[in-house]
């Protein structure tokens, strides 16, 4: 049976204190199988991905030693274990239908643990053997980042966050971004603020988002069109409505995780310009679909 999604910070409280942590950020490669920026399958596109381990104990033999132990992770090793992965996609991608991005973060997970995405045990290649070994493992965290999978930022990422003990998968997560969206609005209290649009950049974040096929290009419409056609005095008023566009978006569109519980929201807004002598001022919103009603916003 599929561990039970969970929120970040709930895995990070489950994970809690990791003595060692071994992360390798943004292996690059070439990637054709996800929608682009327009919603077309099967296109190759930039990809970056990357990985966090969380180890149950500290350094001990390398770090006296300062020899490559058992009780590490090459971090070499790992980064040529992912563009394996991603290489052997690739060499398939004729013989086979267009793989979405739940499928590429899939293959990398199932290759380095052994388990899919629900921990589940599957069969890592002809010996069975996957890289991590689940023993030593606390956490696990992994991130597939399109950077031109965005119409209007900086790309769309799927992460995948698994927690364990004693080899088993005892907590996951997933989490669907849209990053670093630049959009004219209307917003502001001042008198020159309500004359002409000004670029504000959004994040948003949709987590418990178990999905198998690709859907963030109709997510940022539904967030871009939500901002574009806004006039919010407040900053506060426009990541609440956003909420609001979002929920009924994923309620309309999407199965709801099975606990109930919904999806959980964080959508934060910066104002580049509104602030003279300071990079952007910022409001966050992190909440539950359940909390949001969608005749009257948020309680």
């Amino acid at each position: 049976m599929p561990t039970t999604l969970q929120t970040t910070h709930s895995l990070l409280v489950a994970t809690g204190q990791s003595p060692s942590i071994v992360r390798v950020k943004n292996i690059q490669s070439i990637v054709q199988g996800p929608s682009d920026a327009w919603g077309r399958p099967n296109r190759p596109q930039p990809v970056s991905v990357s990985v966090t381990v969380h180890l149950d104990k500290a350094f001990g033999s390398t770090s006296t030693s300062d020899a490559l132990t058992s009780d590490t992770i090459h971090y070499g090793l790992l980064s040529k274990a992912v563009l394996a992965t991603l290489t052997r996609l690739d060499a398939h991608k004729t013989s086979r239908q267009a793989l979405p991005l739940p499928d590429i973060l899939e293959a990398i997970w199932v290759d380095l643990t052994g388990l899919d995405i629900c921990g589940l045990p599957v069969d890592v290649d002809d010996d069975g053997t996957p890289f991590l070994q689940l023993a030593f493992l606390k956490s696990l965290q992994v991130t597939v980042h399109l950077p031109k999978a965005s119409l209007q930022g900086g790309g769309v990422s799927l992460t995948g966050t698994g927690v364990f003990g004693k080899s088993v998968l005892i907590a996951r997560g997933v989490a669907l971004k849209l990053h670093d969206m630049r959009v004219p609005v209307l917003i502001g209290v001042n008198d020159n603020e309500r004359e002409a649009k000004q670029g504000v950049v959004a994040n948003v974040e949709v987590e418990r988002f178990d999905e198998a096929g690709d859907s963030y290009c109709d997510l940022e419409k539904v967030v871009v069109k939500a901002m574009a056609d806004s006039s919010f005095e407040t900053i506060e008023a426009l990541v609440a409505d956003m909420a609001v566009h979002m929920t009924a978006h994923l309620a309309k569109n999407h199965k709801a995780p099975p606990d109930g519980q919904g999806w959980h929201l964080n959508i934060s807004v910066e104002k580049p310009i509104a602030v003279v002598f300071a990079d952007a001022p910022c409001v966050e919103l992190r909440i539950g679909t359940n909390h949001v009603r969608l005749d009257k916003g948020l309680n």
